[in-house]
C-alpha cells in the first residue's frame, strides 16, 4: 500500500488504525512523505511493530510522482494507493481475495463511502461490472484501486503530468488515464460496489474561489484524459455540465425552461414573457473560461486566422 502525503499529520492516524485492525498482516505500508519537516515521525512511531511501515522522504511534489516512487519500492504482487485521510474495513484483504477468486482480473476497484456507508466522491455504478472504456467514469477512484504491480510497472505507472501537484492544469482523472492504458494493453478490470472504503465527506462550500479553481483543474484533467484516449465531445459534455450545474448555473433551470417553452415567463426574466439571457451567458465568467478551455482539450478545432488566440491558450497550457 503506497500512501502519498503532504501537509497532513494526525489525519493519517485513521488509516493507520484501520490497517492495524486488519485481520491479516501480509502487507506493507509505504508512506511517501512530501513534507519538509518531521510532522509524521511521531504519528508513524505509534504504529511501529503493528505492521511493516516504510517511510520514504522526497522533496519532489506531486501525488502521482509520490505514488510511482512508492510503487518502485514495493515488494508485493498487488498495489493499492490509499489516500492519507481514508480508512478501510478490517476485512479489506479478505474482500480482495474474494474478488480475485470470483472475478479473475488484472485490476479491481470499489466504491467510496463515508463513515455511514453512503456513496460519496462521485457517481458510482450500482451494480458490479467490468471496467471498460465506457464504464471508467463510474467505476474508479484512486484509493480503492487494486492492481497487479507487474501491470502497473508495464503501463508506466501514473502519468505525472496529471493530478494534484503536477504543476499542470490537469488536476485530476489520473486513475481513468491509468485504467485506459491498462485496458489498451489487454488487461482486464472489475468493479464491485460492495468493495468499499471510507473517506471524510466533503461538505465544504463549493462556490468559493478555491473550490471553483479546484473544479476547473479537475475539469481540465477530464478534458485532457478524454482527448488523450480518443473520446468524443458527446462523451465529455455531460461530465462537464454536472459539476458546473451545482455551482455556476444559479438561474439556469428557469432560463432553460424559458428557452424550451418560448413565451413563458421566467423568474430570471426582467419582465413577464421577456427573453432572459442565454443559459451559457448566466455562468460566471470564470466558469465560461473553464468550460471553453476544457472543451478545447476535447474537440478537434482549427483557429480562425487573425483570431489572436493560440492553441496553448485555448487548451489552458500557458
Amino acid at each position: 500500500m503506497v500512501v502519498a502525503t503532504l501537509g497532513r499529520s494526525h489525519e493519517l492516524a485513521a488509516l493507520l488504525r484501520s490497517l492495524a485492525a486488519e485481520e491479516r498482516r501480509d502487507f506493507e505500508l509505504i508512506i511517501v512523505d512530501q513534507n519538509p519537516d518531521d510532522r509524521l515521525v511521531p504519528v508513524l512511531a505509534s504504529f511501529v511493530g503493528l505492521m511493516t511501515i516504510i517511510h520514504l522522504r522526497t522533496d519532489r511534489k506531486g501525488v502521482c510522482r509520490a505514488r510511482n516512487l512508492g510503487a518502485a519500492r514495493a515488494r508485493g504482487q498487488w498495489l493499492m494507493f490509499p489516500d492519507d485521510d481514508c480508512w478501510y474495513p478490517r476485512d479489506l484483504l479478505a474482500r480482495i481475495d474474494t474478488l480475485r477468486k470470483d472475478h479473475p482480473a488484472d485490476f479491481y476497484c470499489g466504491r467510496a463511502t463515508n463513515a455511514l456507508g453512503q456513496t460519496i466522491m462521485g457517481d458510482f455504478a450500482a451494480a458490479a461490472v467490468p471496467i471498460e472504456p465506457a464504464t471508467v467514469w463510474t467505476t474508479l477512484i484512486e484509493w480503492m484501486l487494486v492492481v497487479k504491480r507487474s501491470d502497473f510497472d508495464a503501463a508506466g505507472g501514473f502519468d505525472v503530468a496529471i493530478g494534484p501537484g503536477s504543476d499542470t492544469q490537469w488536476g485530476g482523472y489520473e486513475i481513468q488515464d491509468l485504467a485506459l492504458r491498462l485496458l489498451s494493453a489487454g488487461r482486464t478490470g472489475w468493479y464491485d460496489p460492495a468493495f468499499i472504503g471510507h473517506h471524510p465527506d466533503d461538505r465544504s462550500n463549493r462556490t468559493t474561489p478555491a473550490a471553483v479553481a479546484k473544479m476547473r483543474l479537475y475539469s481540465m484533467g477530464l478534458g485532457y484524459v478524454m482527448r488523450k484516449h480518443g473520446y468524443g465531445f458527446g462523451d465529455y459534455l455531460p461530465r462537464l455540465l454536472r459539476p458546473l450545474a451545482g455551482s455556476s448555473f444559479i438561474r439556469l433551470p428557469a432560463n432553460l425552461a424559458w428557452h424550451t417553452a418560448r413565451g413563458a415567463s421566467s423568474p430570471a426574466a426582467g419582465s413577464v414573457g421577456a427573453p432572459p439571457q442565454h443559459p451559457f451567458r448566466l455562468m460566471a465568467p470564470r466558469f465560461r473560461v473553464a468550460a471553453c478551455k476544457v472543451c478545447a482539450n476535447t474537440i478537434p478545432f482549427k483557429l480562425r486566422p487573425g483570431s489572436g488566440w493560440g492553441v496553448a491558450q485555448l487548451r489552458g497550457t500557458l
